[in-house]
């Protein structure tokens, strides 16, 4: 009888054992599909904490420490999002070392086209516009011109749904991409390196349709212009998401001509492109470039705006 109590007993602990491990698992794997089955809208609250959380690594110049920690920590949130992650290594020269950062995510109909929206991560080596001589020597803490793009990317990462897009879905993050036009470091060189490398490095991204680049999208009251390089019909879609969000205060359709960007190098290839950039941010490449002047508002309303446009492209 002691015996029979016993193996009941035992049998009671297995079972109680692996019904845990079954919800337990079962609770896992609910966190790994969630990323599949979100279904919210993009918030510009979350993506300034992301651009906050960027920032505090300090300045993520190429081949620093921060660098390198706010590179891991993107592929990080990333793959928990469910995105395939690409990572190009490259060599500035010798001792500094960078990368680029590739997410995809494909549509489920095979062949289905390509949009690549670029932004640089990283941040300027020194804060040579600033108004005051000793700061020019110092590197910039990048938060809106690096961070804010990435941010924007990595919110979309969360909030997009690939489906309604159409298309495979490229977030490209690029390195060494702030440091035009100083000694000894090419303009743009993650983006260029990155183009070159086509179709080999990341086939799935290779032929896009439409390449979008962002950079400083996130300074408190920022308007944007159309790009006198872009192309006009991208613009006029994209201008048209922001308008049926009642966002036309804020994108005027006056031209500017606007600085190199991640997306210069698809330019060069004669690939459709456009880019949404702060081009009248006055704290671009100063130490005035901190976290304070970011607005959720104004990340919104890029975020948004992308959102939108990709997910009701033909």
């Amino acid at each position: 009888m002691m015996n029979r109590l016993r193996a009941y007993s035992v049998e009671l602990t297995l079972t109680a054992t692996l019904l845990l491990a079954v919800l337990f698992f079962g609770y896992l794997g609910y966190g790994l599909l969630r990323a599949e089955v979100i279904n919210e809208p993009f918030s510009g609250e979350k993506a300034l904490i992301t651009a906050t959380k960027l920032s505090d690594f300090g300045p993520r110049v190429t081949g620093t420490g921060a660098n390198s920690e706010a590179g891991d920590w993107m592929v990080e949130q990333l793959r928990l999002l469910g995105w395939d992650v690409v990572i190009q290594p490259f060599t500035v020269e010798e001792g500094v070392d960078g990368r680029n950062i590739v997410a995809v995510r494909s549509h489920s109909q095979a062949g289905s086209p390509v949009i690549m929206l670029a932004t640089p991560y990283d941040t300027r080596l020194v804060a040579d516009a600033d108004a005051d001589p000793a700061n020019r020597q110092r590197a910039t803490p990048g938060a809106n011109a690096g961070a804010a793009g990435a941010a924007t990317l990595l919110e979309l990462a969360r909030t997009l749904d690939v489906e309604a897009t159409g298309h495979t879905i490229c977030l490209g993050f690029f390195d060494a991409e702030q440091n035009a036009g100083l000694p000894g470091w090419e303009a743009h060189l993650g983006s260029q390196i990155y183009v070159r490398s086509l179709p080999e490095s990341v086939p799935r991204c290779a032929s896009p349709r439409f390449v979008v680049g962002l950079d400083a999208v996130g300074a408190e009251g920022q308007h944007f212009f159309q790009d006198e390089q872009g192309d006009p019909a991208l613009q006029d879609s994209l201008w048209q998401a922001a308008a049926t969000l009642d966002y036309a205060e804020w994108f005027s359709k006056e031209t500017r001509p606007f600085p190199l960007g991640s997306q210069s190098a698809f330019q060069a290839e004669k690939l459709t492109t456009t880019s949404l950039v702060g081009v009248d941010d006055p704290t671009r490449n100063t130490m005035q470039d901190t976290v304070d002047k970011l607005s959720a508002e104004t990340l919104q309303r890029v975020g948004m705006t992308l959102e939108t446009w990709l997910e009701t492209q033909p």
